[in-house]
């Protein structure tokens, strides 16, 4: 199961790739962001409350833009291989 995933993935048509490969980068810049200012925070809810809650907002965009991004990348998979 995972092997013809993953032979799928590798075909994929390059719109439909670029998008996925963006929102895997844009994804991780953005955890990475999250994680630099939790290291920031220090633990301190007075002072680093809105560092914080900055912090976990990133790690949900995160998701929700890998999220986005997989669906809007086997969209256009599905539609080009309908076209073929």
């Amino acid at each position: 199961m995972l092997r013809k995933t993953v032979r799928r993935m590798l075909d994929m048509c390059p719109a439909a790739w670029y998008i996925f490969i963006s929102s895997v980068k844009l994804t991780a810049f953005v955890l990475v962001c999250a994680f630099v200012l939790l290291l920031g925070w220090r633990g301190s809810m007075e002072e680093g409350y809105t560092q914080y809650m900055t912090a976990m907002s990133l790690y949900e965009i995160g998701q929700a833009l890998l999220l986005i991004g997989v669906v809007f990348s086997a969209c256009i998979e599905d539609a080009q291989r309908a076209r073929r």
